[in-house]
């Protein structure tokens, strides 16, 4: 299992974003989090790094997000 924060299929959504919030989502139709706001909790408070586990369709690839917001260095 890939951790959504390292995952080909997460994208910035911009119709969900704020000025200075940046969300993201997973734009891969066969996971069961596709569409999901992956930096928002249950909650609906906005968190700066994906929260999200991550599931059994996703794929590892270049990171598309700023490591201040996963943690990971690229």
């Amino acid at each position: 299992m890939i951790k959504c924060e390292r995952c080909k299929y997460v994208r910035p959504d911009k119709s969900a974003s704020e000025w200075r919030w940046t969300a993201y989502t997973c734009i891969n139709k066969d996971s069961d989090y596709y569409g999901a706001l992956l930096n928002v909790t249950y909650n609906g408070d906005k968190l700066n790094w994906i929260s999200w586990t991550g599931c059994e369709h996703g794929e590892p690839g270049e990171i598309a997000i700023p490591a201040y917001i996963t943690g990971v260095a690229t």
